[in-house]
């Protein structure tokens, strides 16, 4: 199928994944999370992922790589991952989400977490800006929060700046009004870390910390 026309089935996917509780905050990236999945299902792992990703979309194997660029030429497994989102975290103005969920791979006992960025598009949509996850080897050192969890739209969110140790891939992104915000960091050793924080009307609270080493990416 041609990529123009995989990228329409990714729009029309997007708002059929929504459950009844399609009002609930950070629905819309639940619904692009499920959209994406469905997609991997139906016309390969890594022909949906080039699908979903933002032009300079990012993920870590295990060091960081644009998706485009890294997955250009590559074919699709056999057997499609299945991801299952579970939390989703949203920025007050909605410009940007975030989800965490489940993958497995079927017809083995591999099984793990991953957590993905979601920037909105001026139509609506949301496209994938990154992407990491791991194995059940390792728990992440906080538990994400509720499902649909938005940000608070009350106070003037700021950007905390903080160093990283040198020789350090650090990036920090944030959402149009501040409200959520999020770092991704790849030290000398290879170990990755991603941190997400919500606005919560007075100061940035972290809401999902993935600070440890992880042997492999679904």
């Amino acid at each position: 199928m041609p990529f123009k026309r995989l990228l329409l089935l990714f729009g029309a996917l997007a708002p059929s994944a929504l459950t009844g509780a399609a009002q609930r905050p950070g629905a819309a990236v639940v619904a692009a999370d499920q959209a994406y999945a469905a997609l991997a299902q139906s016309h390969g792992e890594w022909t949906a992922t080039r699908a979903v990703a933002a032009p300079h979309g990012e993920m870590f194997v295990p060091r960081r790589v644009e998706v485009q660029t890294f997955g250009k030429a590559l074919p699709d497994p056999a057997v499609a991952t299945r991801w299952t989102p579970q939390q989703a975290w949203l920025s007050c103005d909605g410009t940007v989400g975030v989800t965490f969920g489940r993958w497995s791979l079927p017809g083995t006992e591999q099984r793990g977490w991953y957590e993905a960025v979601w920037v909105q598009l001026r139509s609506g949509g949301y496209k994938l800006l990154l992407r990491r996850g791991g194995t059940n080897r390792r728990q992440l050192l906080s538990k994400p929060g509720l499902k649909g969890l938005r940000a608070a739209c009350t106070g003037t969110p700021g950007l905390p700046i903080s160093a990283p140790p040198a020789g350090t891939d650090y990036k920090l992104g944030a959402a149009h009004d501040q409200s959520l915000i999020w770092s991704s960091a790849v030290d000398d050793a290879g170990s990755i870390s991603v941190i997400v924080s919500r606005w919560n009307g007075a100061k940035h609270v972290p809401v999902l910390i993935d600070a440890a080493r992880t042997s492999n990416a679904r």
